[in-house]
């Protein structure tokens, strides 16, 4: 659409009435062959920044009317000094960069080695509780052996006395055993029973039936 791009053109041109414009209404002069070329060129190449606005043009003819327009060898010297002065500005701004990520780069240097001088701290102060732990864990360790070896000996002792029990046990129930027997032939004997001799023997034999 042809005519939408003349209307596009003079919004951006500044013309005041071009939001009213129809699009439709500029379509007839892109028909004639001869004018289309002209047109085209014109809606690709103008453009706000190659086209004067209303101002400048008035402030256009104020220079012209005071004799301060520059013209030839003039201009030329004045574009040459402004360029000058722009290329310097860059190279200062750029100067300027340069100095500004230096101080960033020394500033996060600084805030890196400050960083590892605290990293250092804490692995000093890590490394002496790893220290203190693996001694406790040592003596708890030597600890524990110790009330092992110390279990199996009261073991060892409480089964030794457990059999001497035992034993004891046994000849502690064969001696009631005897005097039972012994205790009972006697009291046949009283009865009017005969006392057989082996019982006298034995009741002879234990310390509280000596005479």
């Amino acid at each position: 659409m042809s005519g939408a791009r003349v209307c596009a053109l003079l919004g951006e041109l500044g013309y005041s009435g071009a939001e009213g414009l129809d699009p439709d209404s500029f379509e007839w002069p892109f028909q004639y062959d001869d004018a289309r070329p002209i047109l085209d060129w014109i809606c690709s190449s103008l453009r706000p920044s190659n086209v004067l606005s209303l101002p400048q043009l008035s402030q256009y003819d104020q220079f012209v009317q005071q004799g301060k327009l520059l013209e030839g060898e003039d201009l030329d010297s004045a574009y040459d000094s402004i360029s000058a002065f722009s290329a310097r500005r860059d190279n200062q701004e750029a100067l300027f960069g340069a100095e500004e990520g230096l101080k960033d780069i020394r500033d996060a240097t600084l805030a890196y080695k400050a960083e590892a001088l605290e990293l250092q701290k804490q692995l000093r102060h890590l490394q002496s509780q790893f220290d203190m732990l693996t001694g406790q864990a040592s003596t708890l360790i030597q600890g524990r052996r110790a009330r092992v070896a110390a279990t199996s000996t009261v073991n060892g002792h409480l089964t030794e006395l457990d059999d001497s029990l035992s034993a004891r046990n046994l000849e502690m129930n064969a001696v009631l055993g005897r005097i039972a027997a012994t205790a009972q032939e006697l009291a046949h004997y009283h009865s009017g029973d005969v006392f057989p001799i082996k019982h006298v023997k034995y009741l002879i034999q234990i310390p509280e039936f000596q005479i």
